[in-house]
């Protein structure tokens, strides 16, 4: 059992604590959103019970934050006495036509719009009145709860693998906790003999620790692992970012569509490449076309890969990932070539020993007063891209006896221009990409570039792929041009 949780398995990991203290600030907001598309409307007596079910299940779905006074001492996920899931689900209707358009749209919304930190972290939308009766739903929740790979996991109560399931009885709800900040901190502190002035120099004897071990950790590793070249080359510079993509700001747009993962496969068998770098050569592929059309080409740009880092022995709530940072070959045109240079680099970051260097900093990050760890946020150099790939279920999947016919992930765009998710399910592979419209100023020339890029990669493999890249409010191709 690890500091941060003894005596009490409920306290957050300094991980989670950190990227829960992000989401004070907007500009480091970490939010996880999924827009799916059912085949029909579903009943909403079974859409309630659906999530009631769930909720009682996966006790994080009733768990609110609590944080003692203290940044000291990090925050506690307790079981909230008010928890109402009428404060976590809503209904709408989308306006006509209803369209995929229309659903990205309020998924843009739901992006945008902070979660209340009163309650627990997650919230759903059902919305109606989409076109040949079909419904939609965004789930959105904090990136705090987990992250991509443990969604899955977690959010196994909440799906099914057939229309029809029979789960029998509702189960109990979770016992309600009342907790407040101050009990929280008073508990802290009774953990120690002689009370609050040695519980504080614990704390502070804790964080100068982890940062002394942050600051010697290279030179202790470096004879055995080479861990100080490793933190060099993760933490060091991956090329000069985009100038056409340097502009920030707080708002979103979001983009979709989709692609056959034979068609995936296929172009990687063609390379000897896996689908995770046929991806990245996709969107390689589509931002050269985008800088080249506006008439700033560049050889490569930043990008960071989340890499799963999860065990078997790890919960499915929390977050367990690092990231790969490349120099992306964004001005490669030969598609081969291009995905040799990404499949080296992506193997080599996966071997990095210091591939989990921010889980090594969460506890000192998690315990800094707010305007320190702000100040670092906005002082430390972001990738401009990031590209997450989430392996689905490979048969259909099912919700409230609805059947999820497309699902698109939404991932956070924490200072950079745009975060690509690709997450497949039952042969597709469906890509949501979040983007910053400071950065990406052109939406209909991005998604007419996503579409090129896509199938100029995928026809590797001799498909002729139908890719249609919608983007929020345009559309480059509504037909999915062959």
């Amino acid at each position: 059992m690890t500091d941060e949780q003894v005596h009490d398995s409920r306290t957050m990991s300094a991980f989670d604590a950190f990227l829960y203290r992000g989401d004070d600030d907007p500009r480091t907001r970490a939010m996880l959103a999924v827009a799916y598309v059912l085949d029909h409307r579903p009943d909403r007596q079974h859409f309630i019970d659906a999530f009631d079910r769930a909720s009682r299940l996966i006790v994080r779905m009733r768990q609110r934050v609590v944080a003692p006074p203290v940044a000291l001492f990090l925050p506690s996920w307790i079981v909230d006495p008010d928890f109402d899931l009428g404060d976590h689900l809503r209904f709408g209707r989308l306006p006509a036509p209803g369209s995929l358009v229309e659903l990205l749209d309020a998924a843009q919304a739901e992006v945008t719009t902070p979660l209340d930190d009163s309650r627990p972290l997650w919230e759903a939308v059902l919305l109606e009145g989409m076109e040949g009766s079909r419904a939609g739903i965004i789930i959105k929740m904090s990136h705090a709860v987990t992250d991509g790979i443990g969604a899955l996991e977690l959010f196994a109560a909440l799906l099914d693998r057939q229309r029809v399931s029979d789960k029998g009885p509702m189960p109990p709800a979770p016992i309600p906790q009342d907790v407040t900040p101050e009990e929280l901190l008073n508990r802290s502190l009774a953990r120690f003999p002689g009370g609050a002035l040695r519980a504080t120099f614990h704390g502070l004897r804790q964080l100068a620790a982890t940062a002394r071990s942050l600051r010697d950790l290279s030179s202790a590793l470096a004879t055995t692992a080479g861990f100080a070249e490793s933190l060099g080359r993760v933490l060091g510079p991956h090329g000069p970012p985009s100038p056409l993509l340097a502009g920030r700001s707080l708002r979103r747009r979001c983009a979709a569509f989709e692609v056959r993962l034979e068609d995936m496969k296929r172009a990687g068998r063609a390379a000897g490449a896996s689908v995770n770098d046929v991806y990245v050569a996709c969107i390689t592929a589509a931002l050269r076309r985008y800088h080249e059309a506006l008439g700033e080409p560049v050889e490569s740009l930043p990008m960071a890969i989340p890499v799963n880092l999860r065990t078997s022995d790890d919960p499915a709530a929390g977050n367990y990932f690092g990231a790969i940072l490349m120099a992306a070959p964004v001005g490669a045109k030969d598609t081969v070539e291009r995905l040799k240079s990404i499949g080296r680099a992506v193997r080599n970051g996966r071997t990095e020993p210091a591939i989990s260097v921010m889980g090594m900093m969460a506890p000192v990050l998690a315990r800094l007063p707010s305007t320190a760890l702000h100040a670092i946020a906005g002082s430390t150099p972001k990738p401009d891209i990031q590209a997450s790939n989430i392996p689905g279920p490979k048969t259909p999947i099912y919700i409230a006896g609805t059947r999820i016919l497309k699902s698109y992930a939404f991932g956070p765009v924490p200072g950079v221009a745009a975060m690509f998710t690709m997450q497949s399910i039952a042969g597709t592979c469906f890509i949501g990409i979040n983007y910053d419209p400071a950065a990406i100023t052109r939406a209909d020339l991005f998604a007419k570039c996503l579409t090129l890029g896509f199938r100029e990669t995928l026809r590797l493999g001799g498909a002729r792929p139908r890719v249609g890249a919608i983007v929020t409010g345009q559309s480059a191709d509504q037909e999915m041009i062959a």
